[in-house]
């Protein structure tokens, strides 16, 4: 995530009103010990589309192709610096839009993840105490207001940036909410496929194995140099970041993108990252079989992200439109001037990638002498700063030297799977910014402007593994 015009602050828009959780449920907040769920109620008639079946139940059998419903999660880890304030009002924003009501098993569900410090006032958050994350549904209640059902309290030292959080509450989601599809966007700080801890401190990264599913946990004193990203301009991350000062010290988490996919219990029918960075095809091909399609932008993301206004109008429905949230995320931001101007995205079919890896392979060793030898200015980036690890797919093969027949096979795998891509012409063009002259709906790692750690890293991918990118 990242801020508006010059400070790089996230989101301010309009609150609405809505019924505040009951004391039973804020009780259960003050709840640490263990993981606190009920069993979501579904209102009116029962369950509805039910298989008879011989023999006897307590409860009903219900299958996906007995249901019409889908499911929205919103998976906000915002336990994290500089944004909190403004992942609250995403929710408040998202209030505003259409909601199901809460009768009937066959109706649409909006879920909502949270994890957000300890509002002091303001823009003023504790850090040195830790906040319960609380997992809630949304609907519209009979009056027209808007209810936030609690359904899971957990524990306040939960961290949200680890596969294990992100599953569990995935798998809660998946077994409570049986339903013919689902969807997730995940808002927090980002850095696309980085490694843990790489992206502020790559000089230091040493690439070593760790157990899967394991977050990482880096520590340090409240005194030390800031990163980049808390310096100046937008901030980012790996995938995920939770930020905790209990003491005279500071610990942060973050999440592997390997870890990431491999926590997602079911198929998703899409996949939008409210995140800086993630638009790159190693995010894609890591998703491959784990989602239907993936949103996200390869480059950082300003102000509003998303409009959580209309989100539900095209997410929601017999037919789930994602290509619509990234339409009107670019549209919010075509419309500015100077900084205001700045939007990178894209929409890709996650099942359509084969081609794209089988062509890339080719060119990746017909050309490997003259990738590795590439000039970064000349190579379409969407980075500022040193943060060099996030440059264009397509126009990196074209100065590689392909030819015009091979890049013509490019652009045809290219066209089969990005079935949306929008860029303004510059990106924060006066501050550090860049212009977007060729725009392909991928970023992606460029070896000749690389690290020997890296590298090491990089190997484990899927997409180096189908491309051998880096050999």
């Amino acid at each position: 995530m990242s801020g508006n015009l010059y400070i790089f602050a996230i989101r301010d828009m309009k609150r609405v009103l809505s019924i505040a959780i009951s004391r039973a449920a804020a009780a259960l907040l003050a709840v640490s010990a263990v993981v606190s769920c009920m069993k979501p109620f579904e209102y009116g008639d029962g369950f509805g589309f039910i298989d008879p079946v011989e023999g006897t139940s307590d409860r009903p059998v219900r299958t996906p192709t007995d249901l019409k419903r889908n499911v929205l999660l919103l998976y906000s880890a915002g336990h994290t610096t500089g944004i909190p304030k403004y992942l609250k009002e995403d929710i408040d924003d998202l209030k505003t839009g259409w909601l199901p009501d809460g009768v009937g098993f066959s109706n649409d569900v909006v879920l909502v993840y949270t994890h957000l410090p300890k509002n002091v006032s303001g823009y003023s958050w504790d850090y040195s105490s830790y906040n319960s994350p609380v997992l809630y549904r949304l609907y519209a209640g009979e009056d027209g207001t808007v209810v936030s059902d609690t359904l899971c309290v957990y524990p306040p030292e939960t961290v949200s940036a680890s596969a294990q959080q992100l599953n569990e509450v995935l798998s809660y989601v998946h077994e409570m909410f049986p339903a013919k599809g689902y969807g997730m966007i995940f808002s927090s700080h980002a850095s696309g496929y980085l490694p843990n801890t790489f992206y502020n401190d790559p000089g230091n990264y040493i690439y070593m194995e760790s157990p899967a599913g394991r977050q990482t946990l880096s520590v340090s004193r409240p005194d030390v140099p800031q990163p980049v990203w808390m310096r100046e301009g937008p901030m980012v991350k790996s995938l995920g970041y939770d930020y905790f000062r209990p003491g005279d010290y500071v610990a942060t988490y973050e999440m592997d993108l390997k870890d990431f996919a491999a926590a997602i219990p079911m198929k998703l029918d899409y996949l939008l990252f409210d995140a800086c960075l993630m638009g790159g095809i190693e995010v894609a091909y890591e998703l491959k079989g784990k989602c239907g399609k993936v949103g996200f932008s390869q480059a950082e993301v300003l102000a509003e992200g998303f409009d959580y206004k209309t989100l539900t109008s095209h997410l929601l429905g017999e037919n789930p439109y994602p290509q619509g949230v990234c339409e009107d995320y670019f549209q919010q931001y075509d419309i500015l001037y100077g900084n205001e101007r700045s939007a990178t995205v894209s929409l890709v079919d996650c099942d359509q990638l084969e081609p794209l890896a089988a062509v890339c392979r080719e060119l990746f060793a017909k050309y490997r002498n003259s990738m590795n030898a590439l000039r970064a200015g000349r190579v379409q980036r969407y980075y500022r700063y040193d943060c060099h690890w996030f440059y264009d797919l397509y126009d990196m093969v074209a100065e590689a030297g392909a030819d015009s027949s091979e890049l013509a096979r490019l652009q045809e795998a290219l066209d089969l799977c990005v079935d949306y891509k929008a860029a303004t012409p510059e990106f924060l063009p006066y501050s550090y910014g860049f212009s977007i002259d060729v725009f392909s709906g991928f970023s992606m790692y460029m070896p000749a402007d690389g690290n020997v750690e890296l590298d090491k890293y990089y190997r484990t991918l899927q997409w180096n593994k189908a491309t051998l990118l880096v050999e």
